[in-house]
């Protein structure tokens, strides 16, 4: 695995480019002909998953936009709808993500973390938590892999996740940086900031990113690194800090209501819990 560069922040993202278009060669491209032939396509490239690596948990489908509309539309009904994280219909593409339980495993661990800081704030009942969230746009939506937002807004603005959480079983941060650009666009996600989680399948690793929207710049603001060397575990970088502001979307009243602080342990913790489903 390439070390990535642990500067704290000095990144950032612009908001525009390609949704789903311009997604690394390593995430393989169909044509969608139907129910049968996607599930075909995925037991197959399911099991090049597992075996590999290297391999990509995301396939990307070429449709038409009536198609992509359709599977939608029926999400209640249609088998393909829960493998479907992603869609654009101007560019006529869908993702779906292959399942696996180290990605499956985090985002409730940190949805925990979560609900237990503010509980001492008082504020348990007052924050939503969204699992699969799901937001759509005017021609493109996306589900987090979990989110959270207060449960009581401002009148006339719709209720949204404030905070997203992406989870990746993979060594490519293409399909991450995708993710981010969307829920930090204030035409789309409109989140206040979106925390990925990067989970290295070939060793003991995790990458923690917090990203924010300042002056129309997605700015990466927090980068932790979490690795295991035989029975040593080393976090850089924290804690990891949220913002009490940015979660419920207006200032502290009292001095109970602060800032979310992820103290080294508990990063520990988090990463442990993690590679216990990679059997590390």
């Amino acid at each position: 695995m390439t070390e990535m560069p642990m500067q704290n922040g000095n990144y950032e993202l612009g908001l525009g480019g390609s949704f789903l278009q311009g997604l690394p060669s390593s995430i393989k491209r169909y044509t969608y002909r139907g129910e049968s032939d996607f599930f075909d396509i995925l037991e197959t490239e399911s099991a090049r998953f597992e075996a590999s690596p290297h391999a990509s948990e995301f396939l990307l489908f070429h449709a038409s936009k009536e198609t992509i509309d359709t599977l939608i539309e029926n999400e209640d009904t249609s088998p393909i709808a829960k493998y479907l994280t992603s869609f654009d219909t101007n560019e006529q593409l869908f993702l779906v993500r292959m399942p696996s339980t180290p990605h499956s495993g985090a985002s409730p661990i940190l949805h925990n973390m979560i609900m237990e800081a503010i509980q001492p704030m008082g504020l348990f009942t007052s924050l939503r938590g969204y699992t699969s969230a799901e937001v759509r746009g005017a021609s493109r939506g996306k589900q987090a892999d979990c989110a959270w937002g207060p449960r009581r807004t401002a009148r006339g603005i719709p209720r949204s996740p404030s905070v997203t959480l992406e989870v990746a079983y993979s060594e490519n941060d293409v399909k991450l940086n995708s993710d981010v650009r969307f829920w930090l666009n204030p035409d789309d996600g409109k989140a206040n900031v979106c925390l990925t989680l990067r989970i290295g399948r070939s060793q003991p690793e995790i990458w923690i990113e917090k990203w924010e929207n300042q002056n129309d710049r997605i700015h990466r603001s927090q980068v932790i690194w979490i690795t295991k060397r035989g029975n040593q575990i080393n976090v850089s970088h924290h804690p990891l800090v949220i913002s009490f502001e940015s979660l419920f979307c207006r200032p502290s009243s009292c001095p109970r209501e602060k800032d979310l602080e992820f103290s080294q342990q508990q990063l520990k913790e988090l990463a442990e819990m993690i590679w216990e489903d990679q059997c590390w």
